[in-house]
């Protein structure tokens, strides 16, 4: 598997723009995969307790651990600046991300901000076995 992977959904306008801006600023050295994406879905079983989607947040996920929300919004930014002093020469695929996908219009001002305040105050940490 190669890391780091952002899991996030890909059927809000708004977490869609939050993961092109997170790809761009991240330098597309990051895997992108939407929540209902076969590849998405598949990748989620592997890592997640059985009962548990984790539909509710974006996922920054790394060899050992998953980081949601909050938690991997700090990982996200970690792994940003370290790859600023020390550049992954690794090769990733060029992630396409498309708001034609999107099925719910966060774009209000008032989606925004609640999906921004949900980011904020909402963290988990999963490990990986």
């Amino acid at each position: 598997m190669i890391y780091p992977i952002v899991i996030y959904d890909n059927l809000c306008t708004s977490c869609t723009s939050y993961a092109k801006f997170a790809n761009t600023l991240l330098g597309g050295k990051v895997i992108m995969v939407g929540h209902y994406t076969v590849q998405g879905k598949e990748f989620k079983q592997t890592i997640f307790p059985e009962d548990y989607d984790g539909l509710e947040m974006s996922w920054f996920i790394t060899e050992k651990r998953a980081y949601g929300g909050r938690e991997g919004l700090k990982q996200l930014i970690k792994y940003g600046i370290s790859n600023l002093f020390f550049p992954n020469r690794k090769e990733f695929p060029k992630n396409t991300l498309s708001l034609n996908e999107c099925t719910t219009d966060c774009k209000t001002v008032k989606e925004v901000m609640i999906r921004s305040f949900s980011i904020l105050t909402t963290g988990k940490i999963i490990e990986i076995n």
